[in-house]
């Protein structure tokens, strides 16, 4: 009976003992998993600060694409939200220079509302991505995002040919260049789906 209890106390130390040590290893493999994910993407640190709450350490490239998208379509909806506010409270109608600024805003808020749609067509396409179908599909993901990132680029364009006060400008600027990384490592990690060799497009369908 001691012999049994005596074993049973040593089997309960060695599971306290190891399990520390396998959680760190599972760490431990998410983190290089992800940076040598994250190593080419023209964002790496905010790649890796990104994602290393989202993945497993077995993730796929859908899987990271998916989550790369999310992570940036989530940034353009509170980007939208802080253009309409912005447009409401700070605008008035007056001067001829309140309306300058009152219509580069107004463009800002038509492109970057665009852009949450664009991500909202990517995310879906690779939730439902089909082997027979797969090339066609990631060129249109691919198509998607990349106008998401070329709407926050006229938006900029558009505030610089304005007379908007320069800070609501470089508030703007900064908001638009932030979600603008998102999407770039986003449209990264599409990218890098399609020219895999052994894609998955079933892996993580129900995300």
């Amino acid at each position: 009976m001691q012999i049994h209890f005596s074993i049973k106390l040593l089997v309960s130390f060695l599971l306290l003992f190891i399990s520390p040590l396998f959680l760190s290893f599972s760490t431990a493999a998410q983190q290089d998993l992800l940076r040598s994910s994250c190593a080419q993407a023209r964002y790496p640190a905010l790649c890796f600060q990104t994602l290393s709450n989202q993945v497993s350490p077995t993730a796929k490239p859908l899987d990271l694409a998916q989550a790369a998208v999310k992570a940036s379509l989530a940034r353009t909806l509170t980007l939208s939200v802080y253009l309409k506010n912005t447009l409401k409270s700070q605008l008035t109608v007056g001067s001829k220079g309140n309306k300058r600024k009152r219509v580069a805003l107004s463009d800002c808020v038509a492109q970057i509302s665009d852009s949450v749609l664009e991500l909202n067509r990517t995310l879906n396409e690779l939730r439902k991505l089909q082997m027979g179908t797969f090339e066609w599909q990631m060129s249109n993901a691919q198509t998607w995002a990349s106008t998401a990132i070329t709407n926050g680029n006229a938006c900029i364009n558009g505030l610089n040919r304005s007379d908007a006060e320069e800070k609501m400008k470089v508030e703007v600027k900064r908001r638009v260049t932030e979600v603008s990384m998102f999407t770039s490592n986003a449209l990264y990690f599409i990218i890098r789906l399609g020219d895999s060799r052994n894609p998955k497009p079933h892996s993580n369908s129900n995300n």
